[in-house]
């Protein structure tokens, strides 16, 4: 369980500065001059582009290229330089914020275990995508109602979070939810559930909170807003156990 992220800004001119320090101890000097341009993407391994412009007539602009791995070693050198306490133990990892940098921490634990269920393979491996930035440390499956229920009956799993669709064959959400939380039994029966449907009917979302959904949402969603809501949703959960 995750008990704390804190994450440290970097706003673009203190990005371009840790890169720049860090460029010294690699043997990439980096002109003192203002950049044209700064791509940025954390997601890919090559990570980071800096293009100067040319420095002598005729000359041709140049470019820095830094990986993922560099910008991490980057921004926690950085941080030790201008001593910013950094966690021991914790999961770092780098994000795009504005036209800068963020290193982000995830300290106390090793992440979320989160169980999908949802009957579209397709849909199952985009809310895993969405997911990737609150690091869980496990993600399970189910392509239905029943299937999940195996699985969180026999102990095969025991999630922080369920996330479920509401129209499955075989068994829905609905009655997943209400299978679920009338089985005192089960030790997973009162765990977070999110509803994640493309059903915008009002009247299917206030059945759905009525028989135990802890949030209900409506897709398409972005990865922010579903681990904003799983954040919101596992904090009632563990105020009220």
């Amino acid at each position: 369980m995750i008990l704390e992220r804190r994450v440290i800004v970097f706003p673009r001119a203190d990005f371009l500065d840790a890169m720049r320090r860090y460029g010294e101890r690699i043997g990439k000097n980096l002109p003192n001059t203002a950049p044209d341009q700064l791509n940025f993407d954390p997601a890919q391994d090559i990570s980071l582009t800096i293009r100067f412009p040319a420095v002598f007539a005729g000359g041709s602009a140049k470019d820095f290229i830094f990986s993922r791995e560099d910008v991490g070693q980057a921004l926690t050198l950085y941080c030790r330089e201008h001593r910013v306490p950094l966690p021991k133990g914790a999961t770092k990892q780098i994000e795009k914020f504005k036209d800068g940098a963020a290193l982000s921490m995830l300290i106390g634990g090793s992440g979320m275990h989160i169980l999908i269920i949802d009957d579209q393979e397709v849909m199952r491996s985009i809310i895993k995508k969405l997911l990737t930035k609150a690091n869980p440390s496990q993600v399970s499956e189910a392509n239905d109602g029943l299937k999940a229920l195996d699985m969180l009956r026999s102990g095969e799993c025991e999630p922080d979070i369920i996330i479920c669709d509401l129209h499955m064959e075989h068994m829905g959400g609905i009655e997943f939810l209400r299978t679920l939380r009338s089985d005192k039994a089960n030790v997973n029966s009162r765990k977070p559930v999110l509803i994640l449907t493309s059903d915008k009917s009002e009247e299917a979302h206030e059945i759905t909170r009525q028989v135990g959904a802890s949030k209900v949402l409506t897709k398409p969603i972005s990865a922010d807003d579903l681990i904003r809501q799983i954040n919101l949703v596992r904090g009632h959960f563990e105020a009220a156990r």
